[in-house]
């Protein structure tokens, strides 16, 4: 895959579908279980387990240690929580402005989308700024489910079964 130049850090980002992956990794460490964390996202556990072996691999770190029936999240799955946080921020940020345009053109009668020329193209400076997007909450609509299965502790340690 070619990639616009300085863009060959985050290759692998680009090639392996991360966004589920990211889901997974950031609901087990939210949540403190495996188990909860794949109920709240509504997958089999053997799927959500999937994931964080193919996030780590594809990132060529480990994310989690194993001690006994606990998962304890590495430094490099702390550094990687942080990013999660910024991209779910980035795309609660886009859909709440698609959202706007969507009530906009349906306002006006007309229920076509933006036309790519009335697009502006992304820039490395609007990168940085989605990177810059405040990190304290955890994306609302991405883990919705977590009301539904509240944990009952939550702590940096993540229970297998």
């Amino acid at each position: 895959m070619k990639t616009p130049q300085g863009r060959d850090r985050i290759k692998r980002f680009l090639r392996h579908g991360s966004l589920p992956q990211l889901a997974a990794f950031y609901a087990v460490v939210q949540m403190g279980s495996v188990t909860r964390a794949a109920e709240a996202l509504c997958v089999a556990q053997p799927t959500l387990s999937g994931h964080l072996r193919k996030l780590s691999e594809s990132l060529g770190v480990v994310l989690f240690e194993a001690r006994g029936k606990t998962l304890v999240p590495t430094d490099s799955a702390m550094v990687l929580l942080e990013t999660a946080k910024q991209v779910f921020a980035a795309f609660e940020q886009c859909e709440l402005r698609l959202a706007s345009l969507r009530v906009q053109s349906s306002g006006s009668g007309n229920a076509s989308e933006a036309k790519p020329s009335d697009l502006e193209p992304v820039t490395d400076s609007a990168i940085e700024s989605a990177q810059e997007l405040p990190t304290e909450a955890p994306p609302s609509a991405a883990f919705a489910a977590q009301a539904a299965h509240p944990p009952q502790t939550r702590t940096a340690a993540a229970h297998v079964g």
